[in-house]
């Protein structure tokens, strides 16, 4: 893929995907554009937000890049996840052909987004913009921007169309963004190791600051046709406001097309 690396002088406008959500968003941007002084010190930077914002709600905005990286995600109290006998067959057959250097079709690697939870752990930065009605999650994998609903219910699920992202509501308790997702399409994978999920699954994450410019997500995957139990996950980012997301043109190197066995073709 043709990525760029050059996070500090790569425009925001890159990550956009949609005329209208630009249009909106560089409101927003340039609203909090007038409230940066150059001169500012990197902690204060890092408080800049939405003056729409009521200053009681914790400020999550701004540019996050992740601690670490890992291609599985894992139960957080280390426990094996709590598979469906047919989740864990494919998911060992995977691994097995990966191992045998014959991977197995990956979506992303047709240009398909990665999806939810895949995208939770993604290993690029993340930018959020955070307004007193929607938060907006714009991802540098990509170019997905991921839309929050702020004090909604979360509609019935048999109304909901199926997408990468899936349907997000979410509420403040306390110091904690809590968010709830379902209406997720099937062919995505929980994580790049392959993990499979079902169309029944449903994301809870509870995002915190654990510092001034530390956050971290415990996200619980709760999928009854992948799963036999709900299990628990965590992420976390520091806060970079000395960089920008990056452009990601996954289309212009699409070299991991499958053959007609469908075996990746690495060339």
């Amino acid at each position: 893929m043709n990525k760029n690396k050059n996070h500090r002088h790569s425009p925001l406008w890159v990550c956009l995907g949609a005329a209208a959500t630009l249009g909106m968003l560089t409101a927003t941007e340039a609203a909090a554009q007038r409230r940066i002084d150059p001169g500012m010190a990197y902690e204060d930077l890092t408080q800049v937000r939405d003056p729409r914002v009521d200053a009681s709600v914790p400020n999550i905005s701004g540019v996050w890049s992740p601690q670490g990286y890992g291609r599985r995600i894992q139960p957080l109290d280390g426990s094996e996840t709590p598979w469906q006998e047919w989740s864990k067959r494919v998911f060992d057959e995977r691994a097995a052909a990966e191992e045998a250097g014959t991977p197995l079709f990956d979506p992303t690697a047709a240009c398909l987004p990665s999806g939810n939870p895949r995208l939770i752990a993604s290993p690029y930065p993340i930018e959020i913009i955070q307004t007193p009605d929607v938060i907006y999650l714009l991802h540098e994998t990509h170019h997905m921007i991921r839309i929050i609903h702020m004090n909604k219910p979360m509609p019935p699920v048999e109304s909901l169309t199926p997408t990468y992202m899936g349907y997000s509501v979410a509420h403040w308790e306390g110091d904690t963004l809590v968010v709830e997702t379902a209406g997720l399409i099937r062919h995505t994978q929980v994580d790049e190791a392959g993990t499979p999920k079902s169309p029944q699954m449903r994301i809870t994450e509870r995002y915190r600051k654990t510092s001034p410019t530390e956050m971290e997500a415990i996200f619980t995957l709760d999928d009854p046709g992948a799963f036999t139990a709900p299990w628990t996950a965590v992420r976390r980012w520091n806060q970079r406001p000395d960089i920008r997301l990056a452009e990601y043109t996954c289309e212009e190197n699409n070299r991991n097309a499958p053959d007609e066995t469908g075996v990746l073709r690495n060339y």
